[in-house]
């Protein structure tokens, strides 16, 4: 049972993970920005699938180079299985097709399963995560703990990887047909750990075994009874099981091995194409049943996807699900860090990742994507992938019948097609009641100011860093510049923090605003920028600026900068910029007063610049010039 959700997550990370590490092939400027499908545009869905199927002949070569008997792909949109298929055979001697009734064992994405019964027990009152496990399982009461200052194994340990014991992937494979009593004699004989608990992270299938136990003891029945009563049945899984003898023989994946290959499938690679499979004997429903049992179809195994990705995001109404959306959230959200990475590609662009665990899930973040939440599985005969884009409300999964193998690359590589395309774009924050009522504040005190509102408004606290007298002052110079003002687009980051567009009789003015934690909230910073037309000199700064940033320029340097100085520090700037960036087009203006100062936006290859200069009007060049990252851009380029 190896570490296949942290090894999966490698493999989509040199696809779509990491996809902001590949040098992008040379692009006009133009072509740099993709216009992105709104999130809630109905046509999505269909538009996905079509996407999906596009890639099917690359796909169909890389199952092929798996040499997998029989392999099922599905992508999941909300909860709908919009995208299914099925490649090679469920048995090799009737060459019976795959199908979305095929049922496969999905090994350690078992995991999701029993963390959601331990959550549904802890939300039922029947358990504390931080309860120590031997309060439910009296056999670890005489556990002997690697040091004396050790802490006790508790039961959010089990569940997220971090309770010291070791990594026992050779071993607990075949461990799976284990009798209680076997395990009974397993622990009567005491345990060994490779760390204090709750200080690291490693993959312990025997801690989830634990956990199953636990569930046991407090649920009063098999674990595999109760999630099976509480999970698959009121989400009607009906095809999934613990036992795969009990999946009907029209239905189910043989699972197999290569030829001399042992288990787990050390050196499966070795083995050519023409070697002969053999079918790997069932391991049968026992007590590490917890650490990858379940078999399941791609119908079914998607209605799981859908229940995942319902939990999000946090909001009111019916909670009426067998586990509490709350809790499914609490199990997709990082408990234990595992690792960070970070490198460049050949093109300079920065990669990194982000890892950790949650409860049953691994959870990263990526220069591409805000929330993966994944897990691979691996069993003799079978090899599974899932990964889900909770901000997206998209769900991938492969299901294979060879050891190990599964198709992590291919969902990495459609992820990486659908992102480019713009067809999976993050679910918009939606602007709270509180913000729309600030910005509503902030515009009648621009119109006209008012001492007993502002003092509404704002906290008590904000005069400390600027008086009612100089904010009154502030608005009156903006409302001179750019007269009568209205609402415009407001971006929310939070219920409590976001920025947007003043639109006014004259250019714009950019807002940002933070409010306080009281009820209710009042502003507690706020930040508001002129944007007008920049001048035409200011415009030919920043089409010089443009063009030494392409090609540095001695002679050109000299005719913008007003100090050698900045000409000094404005090259070595430029310089990291372009080194990280990659071409840029021609710089659209942003921010300003129209005659003195102005940001311009610089579109590039490997993520945005903001360009700020500031005129030196004795001299008009620029007395002032800075290179930043975009805020708006990709996150590892800021």
């Amino acid at each position: 049972m190896i570490r296949h959700w942290r090894r999966a997550l490698l493999s989509v990370g040199a696809a779509a993970l990491a996809a902001c590490a590949h040098a992008p092939a040379p692009v006009a400027p133009a072509a740099l920005k993709v216009a992105t499908l709104a999130f809630d545009d109905a046509t999505r869905p269909a538009r996905i699938a079509a996407a999906a199927a596009a890639l099917e002949p690359a796909r169909k070569r890389y199952f092929e180079s798996l040499k997998a008997p029989g392999l099922a792909f599905g992508v999941v949109v909300g909860d709908q299985l919009v995208y299914f298929q099925g490649q090679g055979v469920r048995e090799v001697a009737s060459a019976a097709p795959v199908d979305d009734q095929t049922v496969f064992r999905i090994a350690s994405m078992t995991k999701a399963f029993v963390s959601a019964a331990v959550l549904r027990l802890r939300d039922e009152g029947k358990l504390q995560l931080d309860d120590l496990a031997e309060k439910h399982l009296p056999e670890l009461r005489g556990l002997v703990y690697p040091t004396e200052d050790s802490p006790r194994l508790t039961v959010r340990q089990l569940i997220s990887h971090s309770g010291g014991l070791p990594e026992d992937n050779a071993s607990a494979d075949l461990r799976m047909p284990m009798s209680d009593a076997e395990m009974d004699a397993l622990l009567a004989r005491g345990l060994s750990f490779s760390t204090a608990p709750g200080t690291q992270f490693e993959y312990s299938n025997l801690g989830f075994a634990l956990a199953g136990r636990l569930v046991t003891r407090v649920a009063g029945e098999r674990v595999q009874d109760y999630v099976a009563r509480t999970l698959l049945a009121p989400l009607g899984m009906a095809e999934t099981r613990w036992d795969g003898a009990a999946v009907p023989e029209a239905h189910r994946a043989h699972g197999y091995g290569r030829k001399g290959s042992n288990m787990p499938a050390a050196g499966l690679a070795k083995y050519g194409a023409d070697e002969a499979f053999h079918e790997e004997p069932l391991l049968a429903d026992g007590a590490f049943a917890p650490i990858g049992g379940l078999f399941t179809s791609p119908r079914d195994y998607a209605k799981w996807i859908a229940f995942q990705l319902a939990a999000w995001p946090p909001r009111d109404g019916p909670d009426g699900g067998p586990v509490r959306r709350a809790s499914l959230r609490e199990a997709h959200q990082q408990q234990r860090f595992s690792g960070l990475s970070a490198g460049r590609s050949e093109g300079g662009e920065l990669s990194a990742r982000a890892a950790g665990y949650g409860f049953g899930w691994g959870v990263s973040q990526s220069c591409l994507l805000e929330r993966v939440v994944a897990h691979s599985g691996g069993l003799p005969g079978y090899g599974s992938h899932v990964l889900l884009l909770p901000e997206r409300g998209v769900g991938f999964f492969s299901m294979t019948n060879l050891t190990y193998t599964n198709g992590a690359k291919a969902i990495g590589e459609l992820i990486e097609s659908l992102e480019k395309q713009g067809l999976i774009p993050a679910r918009p924050v939606r602007a709270s009641a509180q913000l729309e009522a600030a910005r509503g504040a902030v515009l009648a005190l621009l119109a006209r100011f008012d001492p007993q509102e502002a003092a509404v408004a704002f906290d008590h606290l904000y005069s400390v860093y600027e008086s009612m007298e100089q904010l009154e002052q502030r608005l009156a110079t903006l409302r001179a510049r750019h007269g009568a003002c209205r609402a415009g687009p407001l971006q929310p980051e939070n219920a409590l923090r976001g920025k947007g567009v003043l639109l006014c009789e004259r250019g714009e003015i950019a807002l940002a605003m933070t409010l306080t934690a009281d009820a209710p909230p009042r502003i507690q910073s706020l930040a508001l920028e002129s944007a007008l037309p920049p001048s035409p000199r200011m415009r030919a700064l920043a089409t010089r600026a443009a063009a030494l940033f392409a090609s540095w320029d001695d002679g050109a340097a000299a005719e913008l900068f007003d100090q050698d100085s900045e000409r000094a520090g404005g090259k070595e700037q430029m310089a990291r910029a372009a080194r990280e960036h990659g071409p840029c087009q021609q710089p659209e203006p942003l921010l300003g007063d129209g005659d003195t100062n102005a940001t311009f936006r610089l579109a590039c290859a490997h993520g945005d610049l903001d360009l700020a200069l500031q005129l030196a009007p004795a001299t008009g060049r620029a007395a002032h010039l800075a290179l930043a990252a975009s805020p708006d851009g990709p996150r590892c380029s800021r």
